[in-house]
C-alpha cells in the first residue's frame, strides 16, 4: 500500500467516524427535551436521511475496504428502532371481527384543495358517509345558517351523537376547532386543554359500547409551521427561513407542553382509551418517543408500509397518528389515500376490547 492510498483510507476512516459520531448524537436528540436544549429538535429531523445513507455506505463500502463495514453496520443496528417506526412489516392484517372503528382526518376546515377560500361539500359529505363508528376530526368546521355547510347537522343525520368544540375567540360565522361524533351513546365530554383563540386543543368523549365504556381523546398539537407555500422568492429565504426555525423552535416546546397535559389527564382516566389527531410531529421526536412510553401505536402494532398521512410537498411525513392503552388492541390500521382534497390524508383504526 504506497502512502496516497494509506491516506485515503485514513481519510475515509475519520469521515466514517465523524458520521458515525453525528449518527448516535442525531439518535440521541429523541431523549433531549425541546424545552431544555431545543436544537436537538432539529438534529432528530436528520434522522431519516442519516438511516439511508448509511444503508447507502454498508451497500457501498465493501467494494473499497471490508473493514470499514462496521461504521454502517453498528449505526444501522443501534438505529433500528427508528427503521421499525418508520415502516410496518405487519403487512395487510386479516381480522375477523373489531369492537370500534375509528376515523382520524384533519379535514382542513372543509375548505378546497389547494386553498383556504373556497369550501368543499365534496368534502363534506365525504366524511359524513364515511361508516367508521367515531369520527375525530381536527381543523373541524361547521356552519348551522347555511345547510350545505352544517357538517354537524349533515353527520349527525347519519346517526352520530357528537362532541364539537369551537376556538373561543374567533370572529368568523363558522366554527372551527375539534369535534368527536359517535354512533355509540356520548356519555361524557370535557377538555384536556384549551388556549383562548386557538385551533389547537384536546378534547375527549366517553362513549358506551355494550357493557363497556371507552374514553376517545381527539387531539390536534401546536403547528410545525411549515408553510412552504410563503417562500415565493428567493430574496425572502432568509428572512424566512429565522421566521421558520423559530416556529420550529416554538411550535416544537408547545407541542412538548401539551403531551405532558395528555398523559397527565390520561394518567387519571378510569376507562381504556385511544388517542387520535394531528400531532404536528414526525416519529423521529422527543414528543413521539415520549408518547411510545405510555401508550401502543397503531401504525406499529397493526399498520403496513410507511404510513405517510401529509398530503402536501413534504409527502413522506407522517404526523398523524392513533395510540391506545394496554386494555385495548389494534388489529388494522390505515392511511386511505383516496380523499385528496385535504393535505392530510385520512387514517382509520380498528380495535377490539380486551376482555377481562
Amino acid at each position: 500500500m504506497n502512502l496516497k492510498r494509506i491516506k485515503r483510507y485514513f481519510k475515509i476512516h475519520w469521515l466514517l467516524t465523524l458520521f458515525s459520531l453525528f449518527s448516535l448524537l442525531s439518535y440521541a436528540s429523541v431523549f433531549i427535551p425541546p424545552t431544555v436544549f431545543w436544537p436537538a429538535v432539529f438534529a432528530s429531523y436528520a434522522i431519516p436521511g442519516i438511516l439511508i445513507l448509511n444503508l447507502l455506505v454498508l451497500l457501498t463500502i465493501p467494494f473499497y475496504r471490508k473493514t470499514l463495514v462496521l461504521f454502517p453496520l453498528i449505526s444501522l443496528l443501534i438505529g433500528t428502532p427508528f427503521i421499525l417506526i418508520t415502516y410496518s412489516f405487519m403487512g395487510e392484517k386479516e381480522f375477523d371481527y373489531h369492537d370500534l372503528s375509528i376515523l382520524s382526518y384533519n379535514v382542513k376546515f372543509f375548505r378546497m384543495s389547494d386553498t383556504y377560500d373556497k369550501f368543499s361539500t365534496e368534502l363534506i359529505a365525504w366524511v359524513s358517509k364515511d361508516s367508521s363508528e367515531v369520527k375525530c376530526l381536527q381543523e373541524y368546521c361547521t356552519n348551522s345558517y347555511y345547510p350545505k355547510l352544517n357538517a354537524t347537522k349533515t353527520i349527525a343525520e347519519k346517526g352520530y351523537d357528537s362532541f364539537v368544540f369551537a376556538a373561543k375567540g374567533k370572529v368568523s360565522n363558522h366554527d372551527q376547532g375539534l369535534a368527536i361524533f359517535s354512533k355509540y351513546d356520548i356519555l361524557d365530554t370535557g377538555f384536556v386543554w384549551e388556549n383562548y383563540g386557538s385551533i389547537n386543543a384536546g378534547i375527549f368523549a366517553d362513549i358506551k359500547i355494550g357493557l363497556d365504556t371507552i374514553r376517545i381523546y381527539n387531539v390536534h398539537l401546536e403547528s410545525m409551521g411549515l408553510f412552504l407555500h410563503q417562500y415565493k422568492y428567493a430574496e425572502q429565504y432568509d428572512s424566512k427561513m429565522k421566521s421558520l426555525i423559530s416556529k420550529l423552535k416554538r411550535g416544537a416546546e408547545k407541542r412538548s407542553n401539551q403531551i405532558e397535559k395528555l398523559i397527565y389527564h390520561t394518567n387519571n382516566c378510569p376507562f381504556p382509551y385511544i388517542i387520535c389527531g394531528d400531532f404536528n410531529d414526525t416519529p423521529y421526536s422527543y414528543n413521539y418517543f415520549t408518547l411510545k412510553q405510555h401508550f401502543a401505536n397503531a401504525f406499529e402494532d397493526a399498520g403496513n408500509g410507511f404510513g405517510f398521512s401529509f398530503n402536501s410537498l413534504l409527502f413522506f411525513l407522517r404526523i398523524d397518528h392513533h395510540f391506545f392503552n394496554g386494555k385495548i388492541e389494534a388489529v388494522n390500521y390505515r392511511v386511505d389515500r383516496s380523499m385528496k382534497i385535504s393535505d392530510h390524508f385520512p387514517t382509520r383504526g380498528f380495535y377490539r376490547i380486551q376482555k377481562n
